[in-house]
């Protein structure tokens, strides 16, 4: 019954909606954004594993906060729309100015819903089950989005050490926010007798109203693995800082760091400027970018002399993207540490 009262009340509310300027309207200063969370994916979603996006109409009033709410479409429908509509609710605006009045204004946005770790848009409490970068200020302001990668080390008690950048899509302040929230954040302790291990989280930056329903994979080149390496069962790891054309195709690419030094240099920078990887964006168009790669070498995974490929029964040595309260499952993404062959080329 309380159901179809509100939904009711929803229908008898929508026309005087209409009376509302747009707050794009010219003559308008439009209203800002001050508190402007994602709204949490909800919970009973869970186990489907669906990402979807919903765009809500809504208005702001002359307090700056939010009144009249309506969801205008949803994809998928029906999974997404009450989360969304409860969440936008709780948005704060500087409101809209007329000949310096404030006034009420009408927008629309659209609420992102996915799988993986996301950037909070104003401070979080410290704790819970997962570290949250805060969003850049300036980068938010410039609605650029982007993401950044980070392996580290649990010691038993749950302590971070070791935290290191391995992905930037652009380098800087993303980087260095989600570095941030991982070293300051404390995971979960180990079960008895179990000792520390080691994790990765890739944290997507995404706007509260982003129009990125989805985006192109990375794609990464191979090469030659080199022959010494295998001979001598040699594992190494290369860092490299790239610059991307806005489709995200790498244009240049030069080494920061290498271990061991030399071996993998070559190949490593082979990889690279063959590549494409998930470009940055700026209101919703991609960016050129300066962007961070790191990859690893392995002759585990390598074709090597005396193997006819890559042992597929060798388990994967890296634990599985951990996703945040959403979902168990691991996100999609394409992985960015290479496993190279010499009959590629």
């Amino acid at each position: 019954m309380k159901r179809a009262i509100a939904a009711a009340a929803c229908c008898l509310a929508a026309p005087a909606a209409l009376a509302w300027a747009p707050c794009e309207q010219k003559g308008l200063t439009p209203p800002n954004p001050i508190q402007r969370e994602v709204p949490p994916y909800p919970q009973a979603v869970r186990a489907t594993g669906i990402e979807g996006t919903v765009e809500i109409a809504l208005t702001v009033l002359r307090d700056g906060s939010v009144g009249w709410v309506r969801v205008v479409t949803a994809d998928p429908r029906g999974y997404f729309e009450q989360a969304a509509s409860e969440g936008v609710r709780r948005w704060r605006f500087t409101p809209a100015l007329k000949d310096g009045e404030a006034v009420e204004c009408r927008l629309r946005t659209r609420v992102r819903f996915a799988l993986t770790d996301a950037a909070a848009t104003s401070a979080s409490v410290p704790g819970g089950d997962r570290p949250q970068p805060l969003y850049p200020p300036a980068l938010l302001q410039a609605r650029v989005e982007g993401y950044a990668e980070i392996e580290y080390a649990l010691d038993a008690d749950g302590s971070v050490t070791e935290a290191r950048v391995l992905v930037a899509m652009p380098r800087g302040e993303f980087e260095k926010a989600a570095l941030a929230a991982v070293r300051a954040w404390r995971g979960p302790a180990a079960a008895a007798g179990e000792a520390g291990r080691r994790e990765t989280r890739r944290f997507d930056f995404r706007l509260p109203d982003s129009t990125l329903a989805a985006v192109p994979a990375t794609l990464l080149a191979s090469a030659p693995f080199p022959m010494s390496a295998c001979e001598r069962r040699i594992t190494g790891r290369v860092v490299l800082e790239v610059e991307t054309e806005a489709s995200g195709q790498v244009r240049e690419a030069r080494i920061l760091e290498a271990e061991p030094p030399g071996l993998f240099d070559a190949g490593a920078l082979a990889i690279a400027r063959g590549s494409r990887l998930s470009p940055a964006y700026r209101d919703g168009l991609p960016i050129p970018a300066t962007a961070l790669l790191t990859l690893r070498f392995d002759p585990e995974r390598a074709t090597c002399p005396n193997r006819e490929r890559p042992d597929k029964h060798l388990p994967d040595r890296r634990p599985p993207p951990r996703v945040t309260r959403h979902d168990g499952r691991p996100s999609s993404r394409v992985e960015s540490r290479a496993a190279l062959s010499p009959d590629t080329g």
